[in-house]
């Protein structure tokens, strides 16, 4: 039997649990009312959501009118930036299922 009864616990960097939520945490500093600001974020759109219909919206708007100019231009690119950013993450999270698909198959195989 071990004789004293406190053990310390050394854990080292990312070795615990390294989720985090990203969920922003409202108080007083901003403008609204952090209660209905954290659930918008959370139940109805995501503020990438809401800046991905506005884009949408003023780039239809840009083009109807035909409006060009440097700020039209940027926000084109950054629409763009923003799906290839898009695309990266299906690209990998498909390729990581593919992995746990095969090692699955794997291990099916030993039982």
């Amino acid at each position: 039997m071990f004789p004293f009864t406190y053990s310390p616990t050394f854990e080292f960097p990312l070795s615990g649990d390294v989720r985090q939520g990203i969920s922003p945490v409202f108080g007083y500093e901003i403008e609204g009312i952090p209660e209905v600001e954290a659930e918008v974020v959370t139940t109805v759109a995501s503020y990438g959501k809401q800046l991905g219909k506005l884009t949408e919206a003023v780039l239809a708007v840009a083009d109807k009118i035909g409006m060009e100019g440097k700020e039209v231009e940027d926000l084109r690119q950054i629409a763009k930036d923003v799906e290839a950013a898009k695309l990266r993450a299906r690209d990998a999270a498909r390729e990581r299922a593919e992995k746990v698909a095969a090692r699955a198959k794997k291990l099916a195989k030993l039982s």
